[in-house]
């Protein structure tokens, strides 16, 4: 249901005491008066907007009381706003029923207590239409309790009722003020508390019997997220509608005055929220609240135009029984949560607590981290029913932060040690429906505190005690870790730099081994080689946050290392292309010290069932000593790995296992467009190359595939050829000119045989030929010249073209000659013209001939006699 949306100008008035610290401890907002009368008198500090009325209505004018009664207030439409934005009315629902939920007694606690009020010596019309203002307070409910099920909550109007026929209505008073009471607001809130309706667990609903304004009320601009904010019980409240916009909201494009009145006693819209404007409405359209104002902002429409007649465009302003986690309304003041409210407040008295309609997170950081130590970060989705996490990414701006489970939502973040400006982390959460939601968090660092650190050193994959021997195999590169830990908690630290020296027996000073930092796990690592007995040392320099620390001291004892060589195939079968992963390890020992050989190059062979040696490549082992290799062998055979002795290791082999290759079949595929072209004529051959291994297929691209045609009882003739695109089809044009029998093929190459496949009969058709000459002049003197001039055209399937590039013989046939004579032979232009140059030596007719053409059926022009005087 999509209408046009009237935006209401109603009046509103901001209410401000000068004293609120007695019920609040939230700072007081500045009150925002764009234009207006003061209410000092009335309502301390308070402050009047009034706007237009709504587009047709002069609220200057009485409405008659039989039109009134036919208004039907805002109940209809809100219901059919929320079933077409995804909320299903109640099978009960009744939109038009003066009905409202019954609590308690009907008359304690905070309500919202309906009045008709009329001056003295004006007809009284309450009679007549107070069964309208109880439908029209029924419509105020049920654009407050269809807003809430938008975000899966329950609230209704908390109104003093009275019993009516097994239910509820609002209870409406008949009050009558003195005469020049409703010239304005202010004079008109006097009139009502003179008569005591003064109760702050009140909020006045007055139907006001006058033609002075559409709609005001009053509200305290102060967003403090408390039961005390001043909007909710703190003082009386009063909210005004006269009669010229009374029950308006049923579909004629015009939402729920009395609604819109209310909502502002309840709290909104706050000049803070997200889409606030300056004098207490809203400008994202469509919206019970929004409208152009006046205060500062351009409408936007930013919601469906059935918003029109519930609150909050997006509930992320003033109104949402779940808001969500983390966002403005989360954490300021939300009408939802009014104690005027069934279900507001605490969340008793009937009402249920909301559900997120959208998907939500909230993020937690245990601040301040300590520089170079991991802290706990956390973020918590919201989500809407039927959806669950498709997934979670942790990010920083600051490139030395890193985290241990960047795709959990739990992990830890460690930035470096020499942090110290505060940065941010974020988790952005996508669920499975696609929707993605971003949630950032300050991360802050405790500096100023020196911490103890320790630091010991290790190689080769051995951690010897401050300084002991680590075995290490002459002249190759090994590993030297330097282990960093915090000693008050035990943990890693990360980003600290480290000096390294290194000294042997015949050097008078250490020297520099190197300068590596510390990465998440508290381990730097610096590459070395000894070929004799070396000592390192490393230590840590003092810094804003960690003491000096050092020197550890480590002795690394070379020799050649005694290696055993584990290989292992991952399969017995391959098919010719494929890979077939080797793995094993490679262990070492240096006397009795075990070396852990990273880096080292192994040869990985294969030797073919006749005995031939094949290289399939090489590999490094890795920081354990184990290996992968990914083998593509060729041949039936043995593969193997070894490893060549030499100074640093004695030599070794393993056997993997015996390999068998498979060789794959080629599938291909051929169409083409046309069957039968004129000669010449391009016909579009297509297919596709696939390699098929046992029943798994995949396309075999940048290969050449060419086209054949083989005439009956001929030789093939190739006519095209192209290469396969990555997708394994093909696409190839040609010119037909040979008919027989269309056949693809591709030629094959190593492990992929060749394939063939007819595709069909094709025909090049010859063209029908004609052919038009004139001369220049019929009669010419004895070796002077004529121009022969013309076109050849061509037919094929009832269309007809010029005939390009195709030779037209020149002939002469004497007068009273039967022998015919080729004077020349020119060729036609491409819009298929031509023009010869003769010198007649006698009298006779020439002709111009297409004879001896491939794919041109023979044909000359009618004669042209030429005279010679």
């Amino acid at each position: 249901m999509r209408r046009l949306i009237v935006s209401f100008a109603l009046g509103l008035a901001f209410v401000v005491p000068s004293a609120l610290t007695h019920f609040s401890d939230a700072p007081l907002q500045e009150a925002r008066c764009p234009s207006g009368d003061g209410l000092d008198w009335v309502l301390p500090g308070a402050c009047e907007h009034a706007d237009e009325a709504p587009p047709g209505v002069d609220v200057t004018e009485p409405v008659p009381t039989a039109e009134l009664k036919e208004r039907d207030g805002g109940g209809a439409e809100a219901y059919a706003a929320a079933q077409e934005l995804g909320v299903p009315a109640p099978a009960q629902a009744a939109a038009t029923s003066p009905a409202v939920t019954c609590e308690g007694d009907g008359s304690a606690g905070y309500r919202t207590q309906a009045m008709y009020v009329v001056e003295a010596g004006r007809t009284n019309r309450f009679s007549a239409l107070q069964a309208s203002f109880q439908l029209w307070a029924a419509g105020v409910d049920d654009v407050v309790n269809r807003s809430a099920a938008l975000t899966g909550g329950v609230r209704h109007v908390r109104y003093v009722t009275e019993a009516s026929g097994g239910s509820c209505v609002a209870k409406v008073l008949n009050v009558t003020v003195p005469a020049g009471s409703l010239a304005s607001f202010n004079s008109s809130i006097a009139a009502i508390q003179a008569l005591g309706y003064t109760e702050p667990s009140r909020k006045y609903l007055m139907w006001t019997d006058a033609t002075v304004l559409c709609g005001i009320a009053s509200m305290y601009p102060n967003d403090s997220d408390s039961q005390g904010n001043p909007n909710n019980g703190s003082y009386a409240q009063y909210a005004r509608v006269d009669s010229g916009c009374w029950g308006f909201g049923d579909g004629a494009t015009q939402h729920s005055v009395e609604a819109h009145e209310l909502l502002h006693t309840y709290g909104g819209v706050m000049s803070t929220a997200p889409h606030g404007t300056r004098a207490g409405h809203c400008w994202d359209e469509s919206d019970t609240m929004c409208y152009a104002d006046g205060g500062g902002f351009a409408m936007q429409q930013v919601c469906p135009a059935e918003r029109e007649y519930l609150f909050d465009c997006n509930n992320d302003d003033y109104y949402s029984t779940y808001p969500d986690p983390g966002s403005w309304l989360d954490g300021h003041w939300n009408a939802a949560d009014s104690r005027f409210l069934i279900g507001g407040g605490n969340g008793s008295g009937g009402g249920t607590p909301g559900a997120p309609t959208v998907l939500g997170a909230t993020i937690a950081v245990n601040n301040p981290a300590v520089p170079g130590l991991a802290t706990q970060a956390s973020v918590t989705p919201a989500l809407p029913t039927g959806r669950t996490v498709a997934s979670v990414q942790w990010k920083s701006p600051k490139a030395d932060c890193s985290f241990s489970t960047p795709t959990e939502v739990q992990t830890e973040v460690t930035c470096s040690a020499t942090s110290s400006t505060a940065t941010t982390v974020t988790a952005t959460v996508t669920d499975s429906t696609g929707a993605t939601k971003a949630v950032t968090s300050p991360l802050t660092f405790a500096t100023g505190t020196t911490r103890a650190v320790s630091i010991a050193l290790g190689a080769a994959g051995q951690s010897p005690a401050d300084g002991g021997t680590a075995g290490v195999c002459t002249g190759a590169a090994f590993p030297l870790n330097a282990t960093v830990l915090d000693t008050a908690s035990g943990r890693p630290v990360k980003g600290l730099a480290t000096a390294l020296t290194k000294q042997t027996t015949t050097m008078t000073a250490p020297a520099s081994a190197g300068s590596p930092v510390t990465g998440a796990t508290g381990v730097a690592t610096q590459p070395q080689t000894a070929t004799v007995s070396t000592t390192y040392r490393g230590r840590t320099a003092a810094g804003n946050v960690y003491a000096a620390a050092g020197p550890a001291t480590l002795v690394a004892a070379p020799a050649t290392c005694t290696t055993s060589l584990t290989a292992e195939l991952a399969a017995d079968r391959v098919w010719y292309g494929d890979t077939v992963a080797v793995t094993g390890d490679l262990s070492a020992t240096s006397g009795a010290a075990t070396v852990v050989p990273s880096g080292v190059s192994l040869a990985v062979r294969l030797t073919t069932d006749a005995g031939k040696g094949l290289s399939l490549g090489t590999v490094k082992t890795a920081a354990d000593g184990s290996y992968s290799f990914a083998a593509k062998p060729t041949a039936n055979g043995t593969i193997s790995v070894a490893l060549t002795a030499g100074t640093s290791y004695t030599g070794g082999a393993a056997t993997a296992g015996t390999i068998t290759v498979d060789v794959p079949d080629t599938l291909i595929t051929g169409a083409v467009d046309k069957t039968s072209v004129a000669y010449g004529q391009t016909v579009t051959v297509t297919g596709t190359l696939r390699r098929d291994a046992g029943g798994t297929t995949s396309p075999l691209a940048s290969k050449s595939v060419s086209v054949y045609v083989t005439p009956a009882g001929g030789t093939a003739v190739k006519v095209g050829a192209a290469s396969t695109k990555a997708d394994g089809t093909f696409s190839i044009a040609v010119a037909l000119k040979v008919s027989g029998t269309l056949s693809v093929s591709y030629a094959g190459a190593s492990g992929q045989p060749a394939a063939k496949v007819d595709v069909g009969a094709v025909t090049a058709v010859s063209w029908s030929t004609a052919v038009t000459a004139s001369a220049s002049s019929s009669t010419v003197a004895a070796g002077g010249s004529v121009t022969l001039s013309g076109s050849v055209s061509r037919t094929w399937s009832g269309a007809t073209s010029p005939a390009p590039a195709i030779k037209v013989k020149v002939t002469f046939r004497a007068t009273g000659s039967s022998t015919t004579t080729v004077v020349s032979s020119v060729t036609t232009t491409t819009s298929g013209t031509f023009t010869a140059k003769v010198y007649p030596k006698a009298s006779g007719t020439w002709t111009l001939t297409v004879s001896d053409v491939a794919g041109y059926v023979s044909a000359n022009s009618s004669p042209l006699t030429i005279t010679v005087s």
